[in-house]
């Protein structure tokens, strides 16, 4: 009899394996779009003067122009991603660590959680952008780009991004010490 409970254990532990893999492969899929996710939102709104010619571009020496050359390549290129996804890394390991509940659910509500970011980042950003033509005046400029036009969405991501590592930081923790 104590042999049959053993098997059944070891074919239970070897289904949660199994699943903790699988789930850990989904979140590690999720940290990969993140990356890419991020890195082109920040070339999209942190480099708004990468497709205009240089005299069209801010004038050397002003804070547009610096950020706009900052991340227009290495390390500012990717330097959003690999914060975000280095943080993200760093709570659930720090939840791993500590043994929480459940395990086999842990990446997966990661993984739930970067899913919920990328969804409501994607909704949220096109919101703001069309609310943003009806802020700015009529008629503009035939090249209309600067932070002028991105600062909506990068307020609204930096803010999903905050949400996220709350979120995140609260998943896993025993009852008594949620916020």
């Amino acid at each position: 009899m104590d042999t049959q409970a053993a098997d059944k254990r070891d074919g239970w532990k070897l289904k949660e394996m199994v699943a903790f893999i699988g789930s850990t492969l989904l979140l590690v899929g999720t940290w990969s779009f993140s990356f890419m996710w991020i890195a082109a939102a920040t070339e999209g709104w942190l480099v708004p003067w990468d497709c205009v010619c240089a005299p069209l571009r801010p004038p050397l020496g002003t804070w547009e122009r610096a950020v706009n050359d900052f991340f227009e390549a290495l390390p500012g290129a990717i330097l959003p991603s690999v914060v975000v996804i280095l943080v993200s890394t760093s709570i659930f390991v720090a939840r791993i660590t500590r043994r929480t509940a459940n395990m086999v659910l842990l990446p997966l509500a990661f993984a739930a959680t970067n899913i919920a970011f990328f969804l409501a980042d994607a909704f949220l950003v096109s919101l703001a952008h069309q609310l943003l033509d009806l802020w700015l005046p009529q008629p503009r400029p035939p090249i209309d780009v600067g932070y002028h036009r991105t600062w909506p969405a990068i307020s609204v991501t930096t803010v999903l991004v905050i949400i996220l590592f709350v979120v995140q930081s609260v998943i896993g923790k025993p009852k008594s010490q949620h916020l």
